[in-house]
């Protein structure tokens, strides 16, 4: 079986000229079963409408086998307002996208999980705080109403930076000094985009979320509560 994930940067599986950066589905696969594979479909700047518009989702339909799953996250670029090819309202076109999504892969007999959009590393007053608007309500909304399984990504990683305060989740994301890394000699103050800490950090977090439901992807995963045995013997040098 193969779960196609579709959704934006923050998910987005990088090459190494773009590294540090790394997207949480770019590691998703180290949570896996080996018998499931992963295709990391989410791509730089796309909201649900522009994945759609482009054809990229038509991609994944074509690819998609029964059984298969479709893990969905979408709403950073979804309030881009003042961008009519990617904007859309909350509880209006987001939600029906969202819909679209759904019922294109159920009819391709494939089951399809959502997650809200993580957190920017964004603080007012010591807390972390929501930057993406109504979106993660508006996905749950749609999920509870329609019957889905949400991961509510933003909150859980709001918590998490919240817990380990401003400057120790900074490590998360793509904030360091020029000439750190050859591919950005500058240095980048980027609060929104992940470095492999925090990619790591996400997919495990997603992973630990879905394992407390009881939907049928959490199967896909190994079980972060039961460490299989390792041969210690086999890793001597």
């Amino acid at each position: 079986m193969k779960i196609f994930m579709i959704g934006d940067s923050t998910m987005k599986y990088n090459n190494i000229y773009s590294y540090p950066q790394v997207g949480w589905g770019q590691v998703l696969h180290l949570f896996a079963k080996n018998d499931c594979l992963i295709e990391d479909h989410a791509e730089n700047g796309r909201s649900t409408k522009s994945f759609i518009e482009e054809g990229r989702f038509d991609v994944i339909l074509n690819r998609l086998q029964p059984g298969d799953y479709v893990l969905c996250q979408f709403g950073h670029n979804d309030e881009k307002i003042n961008d009519p090819s990617r904007y859309t309202d909350a509880y209006g076109v987001y939600q029906e996208n969202l819909k679209y999504f759904a019922k294109r892969t159920e009819e391709k007999g494939c089951h399809i999980v959502y997650a809200t959009s993580i957190t920017r590393h964004k603080f007012e007053n010591g807390k972390c705080i929501n930057s993406h608007q109504d979106y993660p309500q508006a996905m749950l909304d749609f999920a509870k109403e329609y019957g889905y399984t949400c991961i509510d990504l933003n909150k859980l990683t709001i918590d998490l930076y919240n817990k380990l305060g401003e400057e120790e989740s900074k490590k998360f994301h793509m904030i360091f000094p020029a000439g750190t890394y050859a591919a950005h000699p500058e240095a980048k103050d980027d609060h929104s985009h992940l470095v492999m800490e925090g990619a790591l950090m996400v997919a495990e977090t997603f992973v630990r979320a879905l394992a407390k439901t009881t939907d049928p992807l959490k199967e896909c995963f190994l079980d972060l509560q039961n460490k299989e045995p390792i041969d210690e013997k086999m890793l001597i040098d």
